[in-house]
């Protein structure tokens, strides 16, 4: 079937520009374990800006997008968990029988990079061309910055009764990224701090998440005194302007027990302060991108002496479509307030939609896909 796609012909590169824009682009039927869905909206995310800007590798021409949520049009053979109607969001995909899905950690799926920014499927075919030209369409087996996208069965929830569809997106990646990383990895017991460096819309959903816990001391820093105002409103407890005397900061706030740090800046890298700033026993997660050849120094008589921990997270860990389907309802039930993060935009404005999150005068910009 025909459709329209915001294509990606060349990203930032040393003596290029990102050329961005609509076209009509040809869409295959669903195979077996694939779902088409009408997608209604589309957050844009800070994957998707690191692919536009050569951070992050997606070949060219391509579709990216990768927070979609829509409407089930058809289903492909051997589709039971889903059905033509069902409202769903899109979430990361993964391959289901390697060593990671097997144990229960999908985000961690053997196969996961190549499922994410190869742009085809595992078998080397795409889900979409344009006029007999193959595209790469399979961004995180959804490239839903279109109007119709084939997914994975297994990569989808469904969008609770009573919440909007078009807020939904956005736990695909970023906000299940911060909310996981809270809920699901750190897990802050009674009476613990926690410092968030970089409240963008990872870290604000970090800090709502961190809200929702027993921690008593939620710490957000960032550079912009406007996004720790919205952080404060949200759910911090304390907040700090970045700066040479950050960690300083943070050890006097704390009395030298901060519990954890969250590192959820985008391309800043400020894991080495994030360590840092623990205190004993004290556990650091990463999980704001960073260049592909970036490196973390850190204090070897330091992390040793105090016992910290430092931890990779991708993308908040366990996501199962039952922890994007509560955090969706938290939302609906006014106890996780993603709307107030979210700026829509026409479909035809999603180079104004990349510009503004770049600039930081939107935290999280969703297309709806009415163009």
């Amino acid at each position: 079937m025909q459709i329209r796609a915001a294509v990606m012909e060349k990203n930032d590169g040393t003596f290029t520009k990102r050329d961005i824009h609509l076209d009509d682009v040809e869409l295959e039927e669903p195979r077996a374990g694939e779902v088409r869905v009408r997608i209604t909206s589309c957050g844009v995310c800070g994957t998707d800006r690191g692919c536009i800007h050569g951070l992050e590798p997606y070949p060219t021409p391509g579709v990216l997008g990768h927070e979609g949520a829509g409407i089930v049009e058809e289903i492909g053979p051997d589709v039971t968990l889903v059905k033509p109607g069902d409202r769903v969001m899109i979430g990361f995909p993964y391959c289901g029988v390697c060593r990671s899905c097997r144990a229960g950690e999908p985000r961690y799926c053997e196969r996961g990079l190549e499922l994410s920014f190869s742009g085809y499927r595992l078998d080397g075919s795409g889900g979409m061309s344009r006029k007999g030209e193959k595209l790469a369409g399979r961004f995180f087996q959804q490239s839903s910055w279109a109007t119709h996208t084939i997914a994975l069965e297994r990569q989808l929830a469904k969008v609770p009764e009573g919440l909007e569809l078009d807020f939904a997106g956005p736990y695909g990646c970023s906000i299940s990224t911060g909310a996981g990383t809270i809920l699901n990895v750190l897990r802050p017991g009674p009476g613990s701090s926690i410092a968030i460096f970089g409240v963008g819309n990872v870290g604000l959903a970090a800090v709502m998440a961190a809200r929702l816990t027993a921690a008593t001391r939620i710490i957000a820093i960032d550079r912009v005194p406007e996004r720790l105002a919205l952080a404060r409103s949200l759910g911090a407890t304390d907040t700090l302007e970045h700066g040479p005397d950050t960690v300083a900061q943070l050890k006097e706030m704390t009395r030298e027990h901060l519990d954890f740090s969250v590192e959820a800046t985008n391309g800043s890298n400020l894991v080495s302060e994030a360590i840092t700033a623990l205190g004993i026993l004290g556990t650091c997660a990463m999980v704001g991108g960073a260049k592909m050849t970036a490196s973390v120094k850190m204090n070897h008589p330091d992390v040793l002496l105090h016992g910290k921990k430092v931890v990779g997270v991708m993308g908040g860990g366990g996501q199962t479509p039952h922890f994007l389907v509560s955090l969706m309802e938290l939302q609906r039930d006014g106890r996780f307030p993603l709307e107030r993060l979210i700026k829509f935009y026409n479909f035809a404005d999603v180079n104004q939609a990349i510009d503004d999150s770049d600039a930081g005068r939107t935290i999280k910009p969703v297309l709806r896909m009415t163009a």
